[in-house]
């Protein structure tokens, strides 16, 4: 689901839906990812706890607790703190390197960073659909956004709030209905918890035809436009691989 299409047309799509009525089932959704947009548009870069349960082979895997970091237009590090993959750290900025991960992984390589195809069976290991370019909030509220427009469209949107609205997160769960496995959609059932401090979805939980959970992520401690080299991160970041993460 690589996005590259322009952010002004999303938000021509958006002002359209902001003027727009969701229907009885639907009272906020459009407005909730209108915002979420609008305030996602302010933001040059992010951190925060990434968690995150996949689905592979028919079988949920571990759940993994990752140091996640952000920048615009798409630069990304993620550096593993459990499970087998502890000490992992992965660096990718889009147009870069060949469109190669730079990694490193202490005791694993003889180099301390090397530079890895997407499509390398090690990167694939534990994740049936990995594509780095998938990864973070932007992509995801892109996506969902423009699924939800689709399934309005195709009077397929379900929209329900799940539990009494909190103080801090709005949880909305929607259901593509009639959809099917083949016809496009990201998953049959989306759970997403919007901060209300932010207006960004924190946590995702997504469902397939059978009602099947095959993944649920979450960000914790996020931090929005926080220095390049805030402590955070450059405490966590490899030397070396730093030095390729900052490179112009």
């Amino acid at each position: 689901m690589k996005k590259k299409t322009a952010f002004a047309a999303l938000f021509c799509f958006l002002a359209f839906l902001g003027g727009a009525s969701a229907g009885p089932q639907s009272p906020d959704l459009f407005a909730i990812l209108q915002k979420s947009n609008q305030s996602y548009g302010l933001v040059k870069n992010y951190s925060a706890i990434f968690e995150k349960q996949e689905r592979s082979q028919g079988k949920l895997g571990e759940k993994e607790k990752i140091f996640l970091k952000f920048e615009k237009p798409f630069k990304i590090f993620m550096g593993w703190l459990n499970t087998e993959k502890k000490d992992l750290q992965v660096v990718y900025e889009r147009g870069h390197h060949q469109g190669k991960l730079a990694i490193h992984k202490p005791g694993l390589f003889l180099l301390p960073v090397i530079f890895l195809d997407q499509n390398s069976p090690w990167v694939h290991a534990g994740s049936e659909k990995y594509d780095i370019e998938d990864a973070g909030i932007g992509t995801f509220l892109t996506d969902f956004t423009k699924q939800v427009d689709r399934a309005r469209k195709e009077n397929k949107l379900q929209v329900v709030y799940p539990q009494p609205d909190s103080a801090a997160e709005t949880v909305v769960e929607v259901t593509f209905t009639g959809s099917t496995p083949d016809s496009g959609y990201m998953a049959y059932r989306v759970i997403v918890s919007f901060d209300k401090a932010t207006s960004l979805p924190v946590r995702m939980s997504l469902y397939d035809w059978k009602g099947e959970l095959t993944g649920s992520y979450s960000y914790e401690n996020l931090r929005l436009n926080v220095p390049s080299d805030e402590e955070e991160f450059t405490k966590q970041i490899n030397r070396q691989l730093y030095r390729v993460y900052r490179e112009k």
